[in-house]
């Protein structure tokens, strides 16, 4: 994450505390995100160099008028004035994550072989909430690769417990050992 990013994000997030509303202003970037991650069309008027900064707030205001709050609304009017429109992925990315620091909640995601019943993501989501001491919100994805076992990646750790990390690390120790 860029220090830009991470400006940006704390200085909402600050705004956001005062006035007690960090849900609300997450699931509204959240919408915005996702509304421009699905169109195409308008993520090359917001990146694209010919349409001024006036020209790209007045699209999201016409856009998102009745979908954010002026807080949320201010926000991307500061970040399309400062040019920063490219990073708003990742600014959310970091609002989010104080968010869920303040909230004592981490977002994991697990890769297993095969995929997970509900019951199985629960007992997962208990056991390793226990050990980190925060409430999980796990995310699965499916790798048939893995063979076996499972990935799990928190934040920026990464646990491989995959039968092909296994085979992979046990590789490195044997090549280690021929030297």
């Amino acid at each position: 994450m860029s220090a830009v990013a991470k400006r940006y994000a704390r200085a909402l997030f600050e705004v956001a505390s005062e006035k007690n509303v960090i849900d609300a202003t997450e699931k509204e970037l959240l919408g915005v995100v996702q509304v421009i991650s699905d169109n195409e069309g308008l993520r090359k008027l917001l990146s694209h160099p010919k349409i001024s900064a006036p020209e790209k707030k007045q699209l999201l205001e016409t856009l998102f008028a009745r979908e954010i709050s002026a807080n949320t609304g201010n926000f991307l009017n500061i970040v399309i004035e400062r040019g920063r429109e490219g990073q708003l992925q990742e600014i959310v990315d970091q609002f989010i994550e104080m968010a869920n620091e303040v909230r004592g909640i981490a977002d994991a995601t697990v890769t297993t072989a095969k995929a997970l019943t509900e019951q199985e993501v629960k007992q997962l989501e208990d056991a390793l909430g226990r050990q980190l001491n925060k409430k999980l919100r796990v995310k699965t994805e499916v790798d048939p690769a893995l063979i076996g076992g499972l990935v799990v990646r928190i934040g920026d750790r990464l646990y491989d417990g995959s039968i092909r990390g296994k085979l992979s690390r046990f590789s490195q120790q044997i090549k280690q050992a021929q030297v």
